[in-house]
């Protein structure tokens, strides 16, 4: 029995070294945090030696498993003596397993070794970077360069993706980094694809079905073509950061956050009074002062109780508060001004919440905001 409980230890402790947790990241106990530490060479250089590192790592760890069962067992024979006490037929499979396991780890050092051959002309990330080379960067180094170079300017975009892949935009590269190896496209070269959406639950403070983009990045190299996977969060960055097009298929329809609050933010403010429309200024002609687009259809006009959830007053600093400026925003702009004034940790409560008016500053909350009657026609219509 306690061989098995050892198993699994040791199987957990394994499976959190190859995909760290958060909380694990946050006390700097991964490996490449460990690495970072000692190897201090460019962008691409590190990930060369770490991907190697980790290689000969993860191989090991059988052979890891073994080495601490033979040690506790000759430091305490009475306890651990009979974990490695087998059958005939276990014995045979014991032997087998442990000389796998050391063939795997010899098989691992041999290939690492022909990697750092050459100064690491041999590393799959050296042979991925041959074919980006041009006249004014005739060999693998030099694209080295050229991306570590644009690593260490502010304006790259570093997305973490997942405990092992980690989206890397510069200003001429996209690189996706992997647990053994990188996958880089020259952005110039390339064209973008989102094909997909996926959903998928996040625990954070709560659980949050979260968007996924699904890319495909296509080199010119056909060969080198691969898939990004961006949060609808940071896919907006991920444009501005790009400077190829991305080309959404008919298939893929995705909503930020922001689009889908503004719909529950109006379908809150079509249960609201409507304000007649000889109660405000003459806003014919008038445009929306964030988008230019519509005529301004709702006006900030104090209707809450100021009430707290548990029934009681609020104190003055957290009620609502009288705004006594003109209709100048659509109710799409004003949701979007609500939702920014919001933490993004408490996105499940922002409909509860408050902001401020744009203008004045007073606080409302979405009880406050009121259409036109005039326009709350035209909608109706």
């Amino acid at each position: 029995m306690i061989d098995v409980i050892y198993f699994f230890v040791f199987v957990v402790l394994c499976f959190f070294t190859i995909f760290p947790t958060t909380e694990i990241e946050s006390v700097g106990l991964t490996v490449d945090q460990w690495c970072s530490r000692y190897v201090t060479d460019g962008f691409v250089q590190y990930h060369i030696k770490l991907t190697s590192f980790k290689l000969l790592l993860h191989t090991s760890m059988p052979l890891c498993y073994f080495l601490v069962l033979w040690l506790l067992a000759w430091i305490n024979p009475a306890e651990f003596g009979t974990v490695i006490q087998f059958t005939v037929r276990g014995q045979y499979l014991w032997n087998i397993s442990i000389t796998l396991a050391i063939a795997l780890f010899i098989v691992t050092i041999v290939n690492v070794l022909y990697w750092a051959m050459d100064a690491w002309n041999n590393h799959p990330i050296a042979k991925k970077l041959q074919r980006f080379t041009t006249p004014m960067m005739p060999d693998w180094r030099s694209v080295a360069t050229n991306i570590n170079d644009e690593y260490r300017r502010d304006t790259k975009m570093v997305i973490r993706s997942n405990a092992i892949s980690t989206l890397v935009v510069t200003e001429s590269w996209i690189i996706k980094t992997n647990l053994y190896g990188i996958s880089v496209a020259r952005q110039n070269e390339s064209s973008l694809v989102a094909y997909k959406v996926d959903f998928q639950d996040v625990l954070t403070d709560t659980v949050d079905a979260t968007q996924f983009i699904n890319i495909a990045v296509k080199p010119l190299q056909e060969l080198l073509h691969f898939t990004i996977r961006v949060n609808g969060e940071h896919f907006k960055d991920f444009q501005d950061h790009v400077n190829r097009p991305i080309v959404l298929l008919p298939s893929v329809k995705f909503r930020s956050v922001i689009d889908r609050f503004v719909d529950v933010f109006k379908e809150q403010v079509a249960l609201n009074p409507i304000v007649p429309s000889l109660a405000v200024a003459s806003i014919e002609g008038d445009n929306c002062l964030a988008c230019l687009q519509v005529t301004p259809d709702v006006r900030i006009q104090k209707q809450c109780l100021d009430v707290g959830e548990d029934g009681l007053l609020l104190p003055d600093e957290q009620r609502c508060q009288p705004c006594h400026c003109r209709p100048l925003w659509c109710v799409s702009c004003l949701a979007i001004w609500f939702a920014s004034r919001q933490q993004k940790s408490e996105r499940d409560m922002w409909l509860s919440k408050k902001a401020t008016c744009p203008m004045c500053r007073a606080r409302f909350c979405v009880l406050d905001v009121c259409m036109i009657e005039e326009i709350a026609g035209r909608i109706e219509e």
